[in-house]
This record gives C-alpha cells, sequence and structure tokens, in this order.
C-alpha cells in the first residue's frame, strides 16, 4: 500500500513540474489577463463500459487439478471426438465509474489525477464437458485503478475538443475465479459429486498505459457535459491466491448432502494458498510442506480494453 501511495505522488507530482514549467514558458506569449482566467482547479465525475482489446490466452486457474480444464480452451467430447476451442480474452472488460481532479495551466494544458472503480465482467476462461465431467471457470475483477495524466486542449469555447495520456496503476481491489464441476455419477449410479469454488487473487503494484480523446460541451460557466473514447494497455503482475470458498457435495435426485472431508476446512494449506514467484527452489527428494503456502510461477493478468465514458466537469 506504501509503496504504490508513495510511487503515485511521484507521478502526480513529476506531472505538475512538467507541465507548470512548460505552461509558464507558454504563457509569456499570451494576454496575462486572459490566462489567468482559464487557471485553475477542476473535478470530474462520470462512468461508461469498457471492451476488451489485445486478447491473450487466460491463465492456469485450477493448480490443484479438479476440473479436467486445460489452460485457456474449451474442451468438449462425447466420448468419439473431442473439440477444442482456445479461449483468448482480457479481463478488462465491463463497467468504470471514476472522479478526478485536475488543475488547468492555461488555456491548453493541465493535469489530472483520476480514481476509478472497475466493476468486471464475469469472462469465461475455460470449460470442460464429457459425458462423465463438466467444469466451468469464470473470472472477473472488482477493484481501483489510479490514473495521473496530462490533459491537453485547443481551448475552443463550444464544443471542445480534449487528449488525456497518461499511465493507469493498480490501487485496492482483486481478482475473483469462480470454478464449479460435477463428476455425474461419481458417487456411485445416480449420485452426482459437485465441486463449487471461489478464488481471490491479490495483486503486486503494477503499471499501465491509458488515454482517451474526447470533447466537453458547457452548459454554463462551471459546469460542462464530457465524452471521450478511452483506451488502456494494461497487465497485472499477481503475487498470491487464496481459495476463499470450496464445497463438496453428493447429489441425489436433488438433494445435495456435504461430503465429509472435502470442504475448505479439510484442504491443506497448500491447496488453497498459493504464492507467485519469478524464480523459486523446490526440493527433488522431500515432499513439499502441506502447512504452508505452495509456490507457482508468476501469472500476469491482461485487463485491457477500450470503450466509452461520459459524464460532468465542474470548473472550481
Amino acid at each position: 500500500m506504501k509503496k504504490w501511495s508513495f510511487l503515485v505522488c511521484v507521478s502526480l507530482i513529476s506531472l505538475i513540474t512538467v507541465t507548470e514549467s512548460y505552461a509558464q514558458g507558454k504563457a509569456v506569449s499570451q494576454n496575462n489577463t486572459t490566462n489567468k482566467s482559464y487557471k485553475g482547479f477542476y473535478f470530474r465525475v462520470g462512468g461508461g463500459y469498457i471492451t476488451q482489446t489485445g486478447k491473450t490466452e487466460f491463465n492456469n486457474a485450477d493448480p490443484n487439478g479438479i476440473t479436467g480444464i486445460q489452460q485457456s480452451t474449451d474442451i468438449s467430447t462425447d466420448g468419439n471426438t473431442v473439440h477444442v476451442k482456445a479461449l483468448n480474452g482480457t479481463l478488462g472488460a465491463g463497467y468504470k465509474f471514476n472522479l478526478t481532479g485536475g488543475y488547468m495551466f492555461n488555456k491548453y494544458l493541465g493535469a489530472e489525477l483520476g480514481l476509478n472503480y472497475f466493476n468486471g465482467d464475469k469472462t469465461r476462461i475455460g470449460r470442460y464437458s464429457s459425458p462423465l465431467m463438466m467444469s466451468d471457470e469464470q473470472a472477473y475483477i472488482r477493484g481501483l485503478d489510479i490514473t495521473p495524466a496530462l490533459y491537453i486542449t485547443p481551448g475552443f469555447k463550444k464544443v471542445n475538443p480534449y487528449a488525456r495520456i497518461g499511465a493507469i496503476m493498480t490501487g485496492a481491489g482483486k481478482l475473483y475465479i469462480e470454478t464449479n464441476a460435477k463428476q455425474i455419477n461419481g458417487g456411485g449410479t445416480g449420485t452426482d459429486i459437485v465441486v463449487n469454488a471461489k478464488s481471490e487473487v491479490k495483486s503486486n503494484f503494477s503499471v499501465g498505459f491509458a488515454g482517451a480523446a474526447g470533447v466537453t460541451v458547457p452548459l454554463n460557466d462551471k459546469i460542462d457535459l464530457f465524452g471521450e473514447v478511452e483506451f488502456k494497455n494494461f497487465t497485472i503482475k499477481s503475487k498470491s491466491a487464496k481459495i476463499v470458498a470450496y464445497s463438496t457435495r453428493a447429489v441425489t435426485g436433488g438433494q445435495a448432502v456435504p461430503v465429509p472431508g472435502q470442504q475448505l476446512e479439510d484442504l491443506p494449506v497448500s491447496q488453497k494458498e498459493f504464492i507467485f514467484s519469478d524464480n523459486y527452489t523446490l526440493s527433488a527428494t522431500s515432499p513439499a510442506a502441506t502447512n504452508e503456502p505452495r509456490t507457482i510461477p508468476t501469472q500476469y493478468v491482461n485487463t485491457s480494453g477500450a470503450g466509452i465514458n461520459v459524464g460532468i466537469r465542474f470548473t472550481i
């Protein structure tokens, strides 16, 4: 938390320092009275929807190997033939809501810092279907990101175009993965074994690129409507993961009964807590400890996307 807060502050200070210097140089050739009328703080609130761009394959979300799902695939078989479909995409699609504060140095240039809440769409990242097994994995993100940016505009009086160019940084939030598996007749003829699980993935501090192009339309001297097309190129590095919900039930004729010894509290720590690492060493002669989190290779989550935002801008 301290690390990303410090980096955000440094980014904002750097933006303000650079843009203020540029603005002061540009102001020399402008009328001082006119220039002052455009200086000042503003804030805007809005929301919109982002769709996926820059699709890549999804990560393996079944380190315990209970679903039969192969990474980033949708596989179905009838026992005679197997159909395989690659699942490529991002977890960057969803609704977002933003609150942004900024400062205009002159008529043409400003700097701003935005706080965005992202409510990601559930996205299928893996599926397996056969006469004996049916499994499905879906993932989504809920969280906050931070966007420091430069604000550039020609300063038209009516419909005024602008561009935002900057960075996007992880704030607070998590990636969630929901896993559902059913083993048909797994408990004997007429009895299916159903597993439902939910995992949470925490991230390391990550930085990407974000920008937008839009227009503002004045309602009065202090309030403008804005609309923009936004894009982001953002990959998040995973830090750790934990299975927070896990149940196994035997289902017969619509009646479900918990299977003893196969609930969340029965899982050893190594099967429900995971640490991502770029480089680690395991013993080749001794089994891994089951009472501590398991280390697995680092995963990166693609959250790139493009979409539309609309809202209101207030000049202070």
